[in-house]
């Protein structure tokens, strides 16, 4: 029960796209802004992590270190929202994603902007306006 693999055809792998595979934050380089503010939140986890072991082994400075916790996410928190902006117009990317987005989407929407949604500018790929589709 032989069978004949000469006229057995490969068909070559599909093209991908010519979309680039970059988002917006590391084409304008800011993504590292977003990796700062990650740390910043991290350490502000560990700062309640260990508050929480202080006030097992004893209260005299679990306050101290849940307050520079929570000191260090609203300090990260603000930096992140004002360093992380459109190139063209400069308006607060980041702000207008958390105001007009569902708390469950804006981070992945705000990944994902194609043009700002304040200027309308191409925020991957080349500088120019987008018309908007109403």
């Amino acid at each position: 029960m032989e069978q004949d693999h000469s006229k057995i055809m490969v068909s070559p792998p599909p093209k991908l796209s010519q979309k680039s595979q970059t988002n917006w934050l590391e084409e304008t380089k800011q993504i590292w802004k977003l990796y700062v503010a990650i740390m910043g939140f991290g350490g502000t986890l560990c700062a309640y992590l260990a508050g929480g072991l202080l006030l097992a082994a004893g209260p005299e400075y679990s306050g101290t270190v849940f307050t520079l916790g929570t000191l260090l996410g609203l300090a990260t928190f603000a930096w992140v929202v004002n360093v992380i902006r459109c190139p063209h117009c400069q308006s607060k990317l980041l702000w207008v994603m958390i105001k007009t987005r569902s708390h469950s989407s804006w981070i992945v929407e705000l990944a994902a902007l194609e043009s700002c949604p304040t200027c309308q500018t191409n925020l991957v790929g080349p500088l120019q306006r987008v018309k908007r589709i109403q």
